[in-house]
């Protein structure tokens, strides 16, 4: 079991969240979900910004005094350094980590209170990693809550490593890439299928979410863009723009080529996969989800989504993957207590959760009842 170790970062004084194979990130709004996933990008930031590339990963094992922007990178938009110290601290330091019981990684930062810095300056790195922890890998997989909509094409751009972009903007790229450069892994092909190609899984994923829908890619190397072309039993065999076609697809498609190109042991951190999903598609996306992680990536699921999580639950309960590799972290107010509280649920072998805090995806239960009691 991994943990996030944040300190004196917005909202959190001193806290340490669990991060297993599957870790999903829940509660209500201003609860810290964010705060925790923007910690793990800053620090992730932080390595690619001040760390040494040796032998095909990051290395960081020291500080080189050079200072990380708060805003950019991964789409983060922290503002200043007066912005993301805790407004209980009285001192000056910010420190973000990672680590379990072998290994681990923390960086200490400065943070300019009389100047309000748009940057924080990491002051004392404390390492010891392996070369296979999943933070320091070339590859790390983003997706912002705020992905591109449809659009008639997308650009074509270098890229160290596949992916599909913080907000979706290399989807159409990723999914035209040659067959022969990229093949799906077998524990990730859909059921009773053969085909390795990713664009063939990618459809038959595609139609276990949304029935019936196809997409393609045709791209133009002459004006350097890709363009996503859908097709459904609406379009009469004639794919169409997939600005005809709403925003739900377009959402998906970077949630589901990634998942299926993502190397293992790597992170993949996607905001939101319930955006603009009907209740079926969603539970379904939580399912292939966590068929993703049980294929060997780091899935870290930021939702609102009770589907999502029902979805992973039958996930558990069909064996797609291992109960004790699910974490649910539910942040949450305590009067009193002035942090965000951090609750573990975990799901047993046959689904069912070990925890049903109050406010946890209870909302069903509390309109029907007032539904009820009005209509007496």
């Amino acid at each position: 079991m991994d943990f996030i170790k944040i300190e004196h970062f917005k909202c959190f004084e001193d806290v340490e969240v669990q991060i297993n194979n599957l870790t999903v990130m829940a509660g209500a709004n201003g609860n810290g979900k964010s705060t925790t996933i923007q910690a793990l990008l800053y620090l992730r930031r932080t390595i690619e910004h001040c760390g040494e590339w040796v032998e095909g990963r990051y290395k960081l094992n020291k500080t080189n005094k050079l200072n990380v922007s708060l805003n950019g990178a991964y789409c983060l938009a922290l503002g200043n350094s007066t912005a993301v110290l805790n407004k209980n601290y009285s001192g000056n330091s910010i420190s973000i980590g990672i680590q379990n019981e072998r290994e681990y990684l923390h960086v200490e930062y400065l943070a300019e209170i009389l100047k309000s810095e748009i940057w924080l300056t990491p002051e004392n790195v404390e390492s010891e990693c392996s070369k296979d922890s999943p933070i320091l890998k070339q590859q790390f997989y983003y997706l912002n809550a705020e992905r591109l909509g449809p659009r008639i094409n997308q650009s074509i751009q270098f890229w160290d490593y596949p992916n599909a972009g913080w907000q979706g903007e290399f989807t159409a790229q990723l999914i035209s890439m040659d067959e022969s450069y990229y093949k799906i892994d077998d524990d990730r092909r859909f059921e009773k299928t053969t085909t390795n190609y990713l664009t063939d899984q990618l459809n038959n994923w595609l139609n276990f979410i949304m029935p019936d829908v196809k997409v393609k890619v045709e791209t133009n190397k002459k004006t350097l863009t890709a363009q996503i072309l859908i097709e459904n039993e609406y379009t009469a065999s004639e794919p169409t723009l997939a600005t005809n076609l709403g925003f739900g697809i377009s959402y998906i498609l970077p949630i589901l080529a990634t998942g299926l190109v993502a190397k293992k042991g790597s992170y993949f951190i996607v905001e939101n996969p319930e955006a603009h999903l009907h209740p079926s598609a969603q539970s379904a996306i939580g399912r292939f989800l966590a068929m993703v992680a049980k294929a060997g990536v780091n899935v870290i699921i930021e939702t609102h989504s009770d589907h999502i999580i029902n979805g992973i639950q039958i996930a558990v309960a069909q064996k797609i993957i291992e109960h004790k590799n699910v974490t649910i972290n539910f942040f949450s107010k305590i009067k009193g207590i002035s942090q965000p509280d951090v609750l573990p649920i975990r799901i047993k072998e046959k689904g069912e959760l070990t925890d049903w805090p109050k406010g946890f995806f209870d909302q069903t239960q509390k309109d029907y009842s007032l539904l009820f009691n009005l209509n007496k």
